[in-house]
């Protein structure tokens, strides 16, 4: 990495110049979210700059989302937030924006299990029987996702055999028992992670995560789908588009 001189052009080209070295170093050295990069005093050193100049370009690369600094340890890469459409019907993968990275899925169990209580709050009643799929979802960066999702049985024979670690649930539910997705119902809390949850999206305790409940209905205003699953909170952003009606 060439060196800079604070001697040379004006102050904003150079921390404009120390940013781009930056984004530089992060890409050779091939760092990942929640990788150190070297402190204010290596930087200097490596750049032939000052620490002003350096504390500028970080400022500026942790305003745009690049880094972060993690009080009394150093400053980090910062893990790419995933944008999520709250109104949206489709499934996680799915629901993703446009521009999202290389999302995979973990199958982690699938069985059946006889739930007699989600039945009654989020089946009507109608069902107690259900394939219970839990699934991890990850990109580059760590962790997005562990999901819950509950699958009648008697509205889903045999499903559990159609699905892997990166099919598509819901476009098997359409494809294959052709319903026809009409309305969701979600209820978002931000809350703190349980140890089973910790130990799957590899995080601390005091990390919160955003819990989502997620009730799907057809267009016979049945219910079809129950999911419950939890977010990395610092992974993810939320956002809503709808039309302005009178």
């Amino acid at each position: 990495m060439n060196k800079l001189s604070d001697t040379k052009g004006s102050p904003t080209f150079l921390y404009e110049e120390v940013m781009a070295h930056i984004r530089e170093l992060i890409k050779k050295q091939n760092l990942h979210a929640g990788a150190r990069i070297p402190n204010e005093a290596e930087l200097c050193d490596i750049l032939d700059v000052s620490r002003i100049t350096i504390r500028r370009a970080i400022k500026e690369l942790i305003a745009e989302g690049v880094l972060e600094v993690v009080r009394g340890k150093g400053t980090f890469v910062k893990a790419s937030k995933t944008q999520l459409h709250l109104l949206n019907l489709k499934g996680f993968t799915e629901g993703l924006s446009a521009e999202e990275r290389n999302i995979q899925k973990t199958i982690i169990s699938k069985k059946r299990v006889d739930n007699p209580e989600i039945g009654v709050k989020h089946f009507a009643g109608r069902y107690s029987e259900f394939i219970e799929l839990v699934r991890k979802v990850y990109d580059g960066d760590g962790y997005l996702s562990l999901d819950y999702a509950y699958l009648p049985t008697e509205l889903y024979p045999n499903i559990e055999g159609k699905i892997d670690d990166q099919t598509s649930t819901f476009r098997v539910m359409k494809t294959e028992y052709h319903v026809k997705f009409a309305k969701v119902k979600k209820e978002i809390e931000y809350t703190l992670p349980t140890l089973e949850i910790c130990e799957h999206l590899e995080i601390n305790k005091i990390s919160p995560v955003v819990r989502v409940k997620k009730v799907i209905y057809n267009d016979q205003n049945e219910p079809v789908h129950y999911s419950n699953y939890y977010l990395t909170a610092s992974r993810v952003k939320f956002y809503i588009e709808a039309e302005y009606t009178d």
